[in-house]
């Protein structure tokens, strides 16, 4: 198990990672790329986010299981329940970018945002 320490630390090097290497969010354009999913195209960006979240607005940040044998029951959301929630962000929102804002050693947290600059 992870300290908060540690976790805060993995995630600000994440962000630095990001920021060196100029990785940006994964745009969610239509459902046909749902059906390719899982494996799961997100980015690590951890506090490199932040960029992201003065350019667009922030509709959403899921916590997502990261082990693939989350429960239904738990706060987590399961591969199985990932997919559909994407759905819907998709049918409300349209194309919505993702990227990992947080991650743990069982969960993360996934951001969204949706596409444009009206806040």
């Amino acid at each position: 198990m992870w300290s908060l320490d540690e976790i805060k630390a993995r995630n600000a090097a994440a962000g630095k990672r990001a920021r060196a290497t100029g990785v940006n969010p994964y745009l969610l354009r239509d459902q046909e790329q749902l059906e390719e999913m899982p494996p799961f195209p997100f980015p690590v960006m951890g506090d490199a986010a932040e960029k992201f979240d003065k350019e667009y607005p922030r509709v959403d940040c899921l916590l997502v299981d990261t082990t693939g044998v989350g429960k239904t029951w738990e706060l987590a959301l399961t591969t199985d329940q990932l997919v559909p929630r994407l759905r819907e962000l998709l049918e409300e929102y349209g194309p919505v970018y993702l990227a990992f804002v947080g991650v743990g050693p069982f969960q993360a947290h996934l951001g969204v945002w949706k596409k444009g600059k009206d806040r």
